[in-house]
């Protein structure tokens, strides 16, 4: 079994091998086109996916209890970004502030589960990351 020291250091190796030049890991909030759904991602971590609901995962760092500073999760994601966009009556045509978003969701989907992951994990997630807003570009 390594220590953590020893997987910090080895992931360190190999991401300057993969990509010496890449950019520090910065959080962020996106629109992936493909699978139209938002992801947000708080940090770059190792993650097992944790179904909320037909449209919430919540991302979980499968290492959180190696590190004891660290947040548990790190992420999530919301599937049919568009349909549901538009069934929280958000406008597509400029960014969305996640806040705007977080509360959307508690107003559309007012379940025990949803309440207790936007005021304890997404909140605080993108405050504490800084995680502002999103783009969603128009259906072409």
């Amino acid at each position: 079994m390594k220590t953590l020291e020893e997987i910090e250091i080895l992931e360190g190796l190999i991401r300057g091998a993969i990509s010496p030049d890449s950019k520090e890991f910065r959080p962020c909030a996106f629109f992936d086109d493909r699978l139209d759904c938002i992801r947000v991602i708080a940090r770059d971590c190792s993650v097992c996916e944790e179904r909320i609901n037909d449209r919430l995962t919540v991302l979980i760092d499968n290492y959180h209890e190696r590190r004891p500073d660290s947040m548990k999760y790190v992420g999530f994601t919301i599937k049919g970004a568009r349909h549901a966009c538009r069934e929280l009556g958000l406008d597509l045509s400029a960014p969305i502030k996640m806040t705007s978003l977080l509360d959307a969701m508690l107003a559309s989907w007012p379940d025990t589960d949803v309440m207790i992951f936007v005021d304890k994990i997404a909140r605080p997630m993108i405050e504490q990351a800084n995680i502002k807003s999103i783009e969603m570009p128009l259906a072409a």
